[in-house]
């Protein structure tokens, strides 16, 4: 493996950690809609995960599988504590950002484009 290589996949995995972190933060804004709360952050962060999976399948051979490394870490590094986490809180909403967002980079994986090289 070249040192390009390396250092994209390095690239790609910091990238998933930045996007876990981002959509940890964010998952939980609820905007108000006809009287009701909707979840918007969690929509948000879901297709954000979902759009940056995909282009790192593309930029990169198996891009997709490193972005979801960097992502998975960062939600099993919040788990790790005797506490629990912090921002990933154990109901609906935060169920369905852990397994949401994993469903979502596992697509990714399976539907990126297999790059010769």
């Amino acid at each position: 493996m070249s040192a390009a290589a390396a250092l994209a996949r390095l690239v790609v995995v910091l990238l998933g950690v930045w996007v876990g972190v981002l959509g940890s933060l964010v998952h939980r804004t609820t905007f108000e809609v006809m009287g009701a709360d909707r979840p918007g952050g969690l929509v948000l962060s879901l297709v954000t995960v979902a759009l940056v999976a995909v282009a790192c399948g593309f930029a990169v051979r198996v891009g997709a599988a490193w972005f979801g490394l960097g992502w998975t870490l960062v939600l099993l590094l919040q788990q790790l504590q005797p506490s629990g986490s912090y921002l990933v809180a154990a109901d609906a909403i935060g169920w369905t950002w852990m397994i949401g967002g994993l469903g979502v980079c596992a697509a990714a994986v399976l539907l990126a484009p297999r790059l010769e090289r």
